[in-house]
């Protein structure tokens, strides 16, 4: 019986003993390390750099931080496999970090595939099991790789798009082949008459006597065990004459290479498309099509009056880098409303929006019928589309047919801003599907989301989300319709936060970044558009820009890098600034708070330079304001020197600003204006004196102009923030909700679905584009301030994060996501009276800073417990309006009295 009884205990032990176990394993199954990226994209291929990597952590665990994490990184997946980190092995590492990590000693080769996986640790010492594998692909990691030099006709064919041949037989069966290509202006890679990748209008822009991005593509499955075609159309581009450049790599079975250069592509010809260029369109006649330059071989009698010898040539001079941004594509496809005949054979299509892109035909008619395709913001009143404010450029697509039975196209090469389009000449009135929009932008996702219980809010979100998604290729564009689609950096410096809110600049912005510092010389200076293809030099001082892409990309991202990479630019940009000041007033300035309402123009006739707004006190402003933004990313890079010597120019040009444009008499900065009082309360000017006569005249001045702003494109920005940061929502809301003249709504009564350049509805062969992100900035404001979302410069990568909603207006309810490099982060509220529901989403491995509007923490509930109970929450602080609260991983719902 005793050893019955002591079987019994010892089975009895045994379990309890195992509990804790099993729990552990269930917690490892738990938790699973997700979505590794390197450079912020998943299993890139041709990248010249030390990829920076990052993961993300689920689990359905509250409260959840990564306390260490271990990396392995090796040159083939069996190596991988077998936990063999001949690359790297970081070992267990005592962090909760998980973007942005790199290593120096990584020593890469070119062409060579690198895989990699990550296990984390989680709070409680349990680990995860391994992620699965991940790699990345190296490209030429070094000019001296490049065994190709660049190809053209110069002697002829102006104008046209240049193809360009190569016919290649492999040898034995094919391992590996890759293709690394740039084609200038852009081009196409056709082997075997197909076409590789899905991308457009490559490669991006650059400054090309400095660099030129190239791509890299995996061409193995196009390959067939016979002569093979390589064909590649080549546009002339932003640089005005086609050239090209192309290397293939070639790895057999038995690892041996063959290398295919330029020189084997040098057979050169013209094809259907006559013309095509960025601004006027494209010209293609289909009875040019000749399928023989699809076909293997090399054409006969070269140098004749259908083909030409391709020549080396100097140009450009710019170095190779592998292009790191996402590539254009075609994101949507839209089937436009027919809204009439105009006359016979003349139709007009309207896309519903206005959006950058083109349109695609299907036809069927005689030979050498021509169909032109006509584009345009806007319609005259008798219905034909009015092209007036796209000044020189022409915006026409053309296509003539050759009569061989149905008939499809679309341009390769163009691009326009439109919502309606114009066709002329076909034969028969077109059925449902002969015309399509093709909606063409760089493929950045969308990262965030805001609705509210305002319908007009909710519009006025999508219409900044329109015309940000019509000014994304390759470069930040500030509109797609007219003869200019440039990177300007002024209207950049209030665009980056709105832009960052909506869609993931975690590539984006980087590569601008350096597109900007291509255009600095030796005295520090920048210039207003990048690349430098318009404008002046030096750049407005308020191109404040050039900074905030370093510090945005690195608060939102945890991208430290590029604040190393870019900091000596930005500090000679600074340092050249404060050279142009006198008495610490900068001495210039262009622009400034640009494109106020007409009444508070310079000129109302003429450009949009402010009458009551001082250029140089805005210029100084954002001196003042470069100044602190230098002396922070000094401190992220422990470059401590830095840190007090600008921190000290600030403090310098603080007490000028203050001596020179502070009017006691007044209370307010300058003239006293909307513009110039919240400019100083963003920037911090006015001490806790002052702070109040200023609020004070900055309220007063919004209410005497009922409720509506007189600020352009920067301080429209600065005066919605500085009302609701300093105790005024409900004034700001009324300045957003407006529906007359000068607003948003005033935009959406008008029939806009992007937004406007100017505040005015205005046509013209003027500035008046009707696609122009400049007055943007209040899609940042949804973000910040009414679902309260912002993230915190010293945890970078949202680390740690805050949200603060404010309740105000007649608003009943908002809700909205924004995706992060740690995930998703949600916040909603609805109130009914003075009860408050608030709905809050964290990311794993992160924590929130979250400000509940309530009376006092003691009516406030989580689910249906007291927060003092919920060990993921503690309490920070109480204030006038709000409970603060530090709250972990997870998902909660809040309720309170307000």
């Amino acid at each position: 019986m005793r050893r019955k009884n002591c079987h019994f205990i010892a089975h009895l032990l045994l379990v309890l003993f195992s509990i804790p176990h099993l729990y552990a394993k269930e917690q490892i199954q738990q938790l699973k390390v997700i979505d590794l990226k390197s450079d912020y994209e998943k299993n890139p291929i041709g990248i010249d750099f030390l990829p920076q990597l990052s993961w993300r952590l689920e689990s359905g665990q509250r409260g959840l931080t990564q306390t260490a994490y271990h990396i392995i990184i090796s040159s083939s997946l069996e190596k991988l496999n077998a936990g063999n980190g001949d690359i790297w092995d970081s070992g267990k590492i005592n962090s909760s970090k998980s973007t942005g990590i790199y290593h120096d000693n990584w020593k890469l080769k070119s062409s060579q595939r690198y895989y990699w996986k990550v296990k984390a640790w989680q709070n409680g010492g349990i680990a995860s099991d391994w992620s699965e594998p991940a790699f990345f692909e190296t490209g030429l990691l070094s000019q001296e790789e490049w065994l190709s030099g660049w190809i053209g006709y110069v002697p002829g064919m102006p104008g046209r798009v240049q193809y360009f041949k190569g016919t290649f037989v492999p040898r034995e069966n094919i391992k590996q082949a890759r293709a690394y290509i740039s084609g200038l202006g852009s081009y196409e890679l056709y082997i075997n008459r197909k076409k590789v990748g899905n991308n457009v209008l490559d490669p991006a822009q650059s400054s090309y006597s400095t660099r030129v991005y190239y791509v890299t593509y995996d061409i193995a499955d196009y390959l067939l065990q016979a002569p093979n075609s390589f064909v590649i159309p080549v546009a002339q581009g932003w640089l005005g004459s086609p050239r090209l450049r192309i290397q293939v790599e070639i790895t057999y079975q038995d690892d041996t290479m063959e290398i295919l250069t330029s020189d084997r592509f040098r057979s050169v010809t013209t094809g259907p498309i006559k013309y095509s260029t960025i601004f006027d369109g494209e010209h293609y006649d289909a009875r040019l099509e000749n399928p023989q330059i699809y076909e293997p071989g090399v054409p006969p009698g070269l140098m004749n009056e259908e083909w030409a010898w391709a020549h080396n040539t100097d140009d450009p001079s710019g170095k190779m880098v592998s292009q790191r941004v996402e590539p254009i594509r075609i994101v949507e496809e839209i089937t436009p409303t027919l809204l009439k005949e105009l006359a016979p054979g003349i139709y007009v299509f309207d896309a519903g929006r206005n959006l950058a892109g083109w349109a695609s035909l299907r036809v069927k008619g005689d030979a050498g019928t021509k169909i032109s395709l006509r584009f345009a913001e806007t319609l005259h009143e008798n219905g034909f589309v009015n092209q007036e404010n796209l000044r020189n450029a022409k915006a026409i697509d053309t296509y003539i047919l050759n009569g061989k039975g149905i008939e499809t196209w679309e341009p390769a090469y163009t691009y326009h801003g439109f919502r309606y389009v114009q066709v002329e000449g076909l034969p028969s009135k077109p059925l449902e599907d002969d015309i399509k929009i093709k909606v063409v932008r760089s493929d950045l996702k969308q990262s965030g989301k805001f609705k509210s219980s305002n319908p007009l809010l909710n519009d006025i979100h999508q219409m900044v989300v329109n015309t940000e998604a019509s000014n994304l290729h390759s470069v930040p564009t500030d509109c797609p319709q007219r003869d200019e689609r440039m990177g300007w950096l002024n209207d950049l410096t209030v665009r980056i936060e709105q832009a960052i809110y909506n869609f993931d600049h975690s590539r984006f912005y980087p590569k601008y970044l350096q597109d900007v510092s291509d255009t600095q010389d030796a005295h520090g200076t920048i210039t207003c558009v990048a690349p430098f293809r318009f404008g002046m030099r030096p750049a407005d001082p308020v191109s404040a820009s050039y900074l905030l892409l370093a510090q945005k990309t690195y608060e939102f991202y945890g991208n430290k890098r590029v604040i190393e990479e870019h900091f000596d630019g930005m500090k000679a940009w600074v340092d050249y600034l404060n050279s142009r000041t006198n008495n610490d007033i900068v001495d210039y300035s262009y622009y400034g708070d640009w494109c106020p309402p007409r009444d508070f123009l310079m000129d109302p006739n003429g450009s949009g330079v402010s009458r009551d707004t001082p250029g140089q006190f805005i210029s100084t402003g954002y001196l003042y304001y470069c100044a602190n933004l230098l002396s922070d990313m000094a401190k992220v890079i422990g470059r401590e020197a830095e840190v007090v010597r600008y921190k000290a120019l600030a403090e310098e040009i603080y007490l000028a600003i203050n001596r020179e444009y502070w009017n006691e008499q007044t209370g307010g900065y300058a003239s006293n204006n909307q513009a110039c009082n919240s400019f100083a309360l963003y920037l911090g000017l006015p001490d806790e004196t002052k702070v109040p006569r200023v609020i004070k005249n900055l309220v007063e001045d919004v209410k005497k102009h009922d409720y509506h702003l007189t600020t352009g494109n920067l301080c429209t920005k600065y005066l919605l923030e500085a009302l609701t940061e300093h105790g005024h929502p409900d004034v700001a809301y009324k300045i957003a909700t407006q529906t007359t003249y000068p607003s948003w709504g005033f935009m959406l009564a008008n029939g806009a679905t992007t937004l406007w350049e100017r505040w005015e509805y205005l046509t013209g062969d003027a500035m008046n584009s009707h696609n122009h992100p400049m007055m943007g900035s209040v899609g940042s404001w949804f973000y910040k301030y009414i679902l309260g979302i912002i993230p915190d410069f010293n945890h970078p990568g949202f680390e740690q994060f805050s949200i603060k909603p404010y309740i105000m207006g007649d608003l009943q309810s908002a809700e909205g996501e924004l995706n992060t490099v740690k995930g998703k982060i949600k916040s909603a509220w609805r109130r009914q009276g003075n009860n408050l529901t608030m709905e809050i989403g964290i990311p794993e491995n992160t924590t929130a800073i979250v400000h509940v509007p309530a009376k006092s923490v003691r009516g406030i509930t989580e689910g249906d417990r007291k927060i003092s109970t919920v060990k993921e929450i503690s309490v920070l602080e109480e204030t006038k309006d709000y409970v603060i609260l530090k709250v972990g991983s997870g998902n909660y719902q809040f309720k309170s009295r307000i």
